[in-house]
């Protein structure tokens, strides 16, 4: 994951900071049901310069990408990886 080049593509207004969701997810995993109706395990991570905490989306059938704090609540991340089915579902899912 590049960083921090931001966000890209559309924004949503999140209910909840990284900083939120990454306390949240916590040592373990989270998992939750995505805005397009798959199953996500989301676990903490660093970004790849090693240093920033970044959020990994894994499907039921693959990789979906990771969010780190400059990215948090785009429905692209910062190298470019749509995640905003994942990021908003699991916004959602911290609400419910």
């Amino acid at each position: 994951m590049a960083h921090p080049d931001g966000g890209q593509g559309n924004h949503f207004s999140p209910a909840h900071t990284f900083e939120q969701v990454y306390e949240y997810v916590g040592d373990g995993a989270v998992t939750f049901i995505s805005t397009t109706g798959e199953r996500i395990s989301a676990r903490r991570g660093k970004a790849k310069d090693g240093t920033t905490s970044a959020i990994a989306f894994r499907g039921e059938r693959n990789r979906h990408g990771n969010v780190c704090w400059a990215c948090w609540g785009y429905r692209v991340n910062c190298s470019g990886t749509r995640i905003g089915q994942c990021t908003e579902g699991l916004d959602k899912h911290m609400t419910a």
